[in-house]
């Protein structure tokens, strides 16, 4: 967890979103609420990050 609230200020899509799902893998079924959370968060920056990329080779 202090990965994440590490490098959460500015994210770099793919660390941040491989971060969390390791971190989501290894809560497993201890706690579902934060998992699930973590994978949330997981999806939004992935999808963002991925979004800003098409952005960016649009306005080419």
């Amino acid at each position: 967890r202090s990965a994440l609230s590490w490098i959460a200020h500015c994210p770099p899509g793919s660390l941040y979103g491989r971060l969390c799902r390791l971190l989501a893998l290894a809560l497993g079924d201890r706690d579902p609420v934060a998992t699930a959370g973590l994978l949330a968060e997981s999806l939004g920056v992935t999808v963002r990050h991925q979004q800003l990329g098409l952005a960016r080779s649009r306005a080419r």
